[in-house]
């Protein structure tokens, strides 16, 4: 696999042939894999599935990723750990400062004491679901992403990634597996700025690392409402209406994507 210069520099322009070969073998694995997964783990009738086909599909976009790698000489961007790690703190931060204004709004609520104890366990929460978050994004900031932008400008590439991982993930919503079907035009934007957000870091960083940070802490954190987690029961820190609250709420949704947006135009005007 090639270093992070190597895979973001773009220096090579990939053919037209060589990119579709490229594309041709990573979807296919990804729909492959995806596929496995939810013919092995589809559940009974009337149940939720077990969490082991969440783990399959997430990990869906690291073997495409390296089927493409092996076969049709595809480059995934590692990088380095680097300071951008830090930034990709940002979302989790700008959406629990917006869930705090939110309580004097009278939008929420929050608990002080789960809310300390939900802050000083961030880093293990975040620590944990960076395993996963890794999964998709190898495949997508890692793999996809470079790709593209050796032949794409950055508005485009956002467009075509943002609109595959949204894509990713209605299977899931639409079978009720996964938030709401209600909620899926507030996680649609929250795609779409975090797409943006995390291309941004993306091209900066030119590593994966980042997005895998920013993906961890916004699964490990926003998506519950910040919750605690005591044996089997979670208790979000923050409370009120599933249109307003978690990642299929419009509070997160609306927060990410002026983020999003503007740390795009400041990406794009500032090369």
């Amino acid at each position: 696999m090639s270093s992070s210069t190597e895979a973001v520099d773009v220096g090579e322009v990939k053919t037209g042939s060589s990119l579709g070969r490229q594309l041709f073998w990573y979807f296919g694995g990804l729909i492959a894999v995806y596929l496995i997964g939810m013919v092995a783990f589809w559940p009974p009738a009337g149940e939720q599935p077990d969490q082991m086909i969440f783990l399959v599909l997430m990990f869906a976009p690291t073997a495409g990723a390296l089927l493409t790698w092996a076969v049709a000489k595809g480059s995934i961007q590692w990088g380095r750990p680097n300071w951008w790690l830090f930034a990709g703190l940002i979302p989790a931060l700008a959406v629990l400062g917006v869930y705090l204004v939110g309580v004097l709004f009278g939008w929420d609520t929050v608990d002080p004491g789960l809310l300390r104890t939900a802050l000083v366990g961030a880093p293990l929460a975040i620590l944990g679901a960076a395993i996963s978050a890794a999964g998709e994004e190898i495949g997508w900031r890692g793999f996809l992403w470079p790709t593209l932008r050796a032949r794409f400008g950055f508005w485009r590439v956002s467009l075509i990634v943002g609109v595959i991982w949204w894509a990713y993930h209605v299977p899931l919503v639409i079978f009720g597996w996964y938030g709401s079907l209600e909620g899926l035009p507030a996680f649609t934007l929250a795609i779409a700025g975090f797409t943006l957000f995390v291309g941004v870091l993306t091209d900066r960083s030119k590593s994966l690392w980042p997005s895998v940070v920013a993906h961890a802490a916004w699964n490990g954190l926003v998506a519950t409402s910040f919750a605690v987690t005591e044996g089997a029961v979670t208790f979000p820190a923050f409370s009120g209406s599933d249109q307003l609250m978690g990642e299929f709420g419009w509070l997160a949704a609306i927060t990410t994507a002026l983020l999003g947006f503007a740390t795009a135009l400041w990406h794009t005007r500032r090369r």
